[in-house]
């Protein structure tokens, strides 16, 4: 299970939704981790570059 706490250290560079997945929990749910980013950027904590398709923390 993916958890915001290692979401954020995969996230010391900007990366695709898919190497987060591959940092934190490669057998994981790519839905579970997007209901999590989503969340997440709701409370601003992570950004989305729309251009780029990356994520990256706020």
């Amino acid at each position: 299970m993916v958890t915001e706490n290692a979401v954020l250290k995969a996230l010391d560079k900007p990366r695709k939704a898919y190497s987060i997945l591959q940092a934190t929990d490669p057998g994981g749910s790519a839905d579970a981790l997007q209901i999590l980013l989503m969340k997440m950027r709701d409370e601003g904590k992570v950004k989305f570059d729309i251009n780029k398709g990356n994520w990256r923390r706020a």
